[in-house]
């Protein structure tokens, strides 16, 4: 009594669902670092500095405006981040570069830590204490610390958030007083904002 089924199969799933809001931000993050681990990230931040808009734009005097309410302010800041992404990674950079010119020392842990792990990472390394042999791992853990060490020493922590505080400073002061309505219109809106 066994009988012989056939079942059509073919077609395509599309499982992929339009995220609104926040969780569109944290998939966007997520596939970032997917990529940065992938050994993309040159090429991302390339491409991403290739969108960069005009400083005249930018800088423009007479755009920045104070919003008339929240729910405009809110809609402002989060069409600055999204049309100028790439003026405010240059911004970031440029503090960033700013702190290592400024700080010799950091400069040098930071040049010693990259030149460390081109070695670590160029072949076959053997790293022997005594009679026992480190591990791969073992070696990126031990280049790890000292890393850390060398840049806690170069005072890397204080310049870390000295860049991280400038840039969210300049950058949330300027997508927040600059007149997004005085941009070209996108066809995105954020959905989860709604227009007063």
């Amino acid at each position: 009594m066994a009988e012989n089924v056939n079942i059509d199969l073919s077609g395509e799933i599309n499982a992929t669902t339009e995220k609104k809001g926040l969780q569109k931000y944290v998939n966007e993050v997520e596939l970032l670092l997917q990529h940065v681990r992938s050994g993309a990230a040159p090429a991302l931040v390339l491409g991403l500095l290739s969108s960069r808009r005009p400083w005249t734009q930018f800088i423009a005097t007479e755009n920045f405006k104070t919003p008339a309410s929240i729910p405009r302010l809110t809609r402002r800041f989060y069409r600055n981040i999204e049309y100028f992404q790439a003026n405010y990674l240059v911004v970031f950079l440029g503090l960033f570069a700013y702190c290592l010119i400024t700080s010799p020392l950091l400069l040098i842990a930071m040049v010693a830590s990259f030149f460390g792990y081109r070695k670590l990472t160029s072949g076959p390394n053997t790293w022997k204490i005594g009679n026992w042999e480190l591990t791969k791992t073992q070696q990126y853990a031990v280049y790890a610390a000292a890393s850390m060490a060398l840049c806690w020493l170069a005072g890397a922590g204080a310049v870390l958030f000295w860049v991280l505080g400038a840039t969210v400073t300049v950058v949330a002061l300027h997508a927040s007083f600059f007149d997004a309505e005085t941009l070209p219109p996108t066809d995105e809106q954020f959905p989860m904002i709604e227009q007063v």
